[in-house]
């Protein structure tokens, strides 16, 4: 019924010629691998060291700014930004299989 309340119309079940389609990014798999890559996020976020953690956590969730960080924890701004920068090439390591899916794997909708 949400597919049909989208298009702006109503259709009696009856009237229905073939099952609406529901889109990819919808489907129950797409939302069980969106709860997988957040718990992976999360657990990659959680193993950082410590004032890597920090500096992206205070940058990327909190929405401070450079020279907030470095005056919250005490450094200079190139400090922060350099933590920054660690944090994010330990977060592209360890969630590079995630976020580059191999192509040759074969999905569920060509198979």
């Amino acid at each position: 019924m949400k597919y049909f309340r989208s298009q702006g119309r109503e259709t009696a079940i009856d009237d229905l010629s073939h099952e609406p389609i529901t889109p990819r990014r919808e489907g129950p798999l797409r939302r069980l691998l969106d709860e997988e890559l957040v718990a992976k996020v999360r657990e990659a976020v959680a193993d950082l060291p410590p004032l890597q953690r920090e500096a992206l956590v205070l940058f990327e969730y909190e929405g401070l700014a450079l020279s907030e960080i470095a005056g919250v924890v005490g450094t200079d701004v190139g400090a922060v930004k350099s933590r920054l920068h660690r944090a994010r090439e330990r977060l592209r390591s360890s969630l590079g299989p995630y976020l580059n899916p191999n192509p040759e794997i074969v999905t569920l909708e060509k198979a």
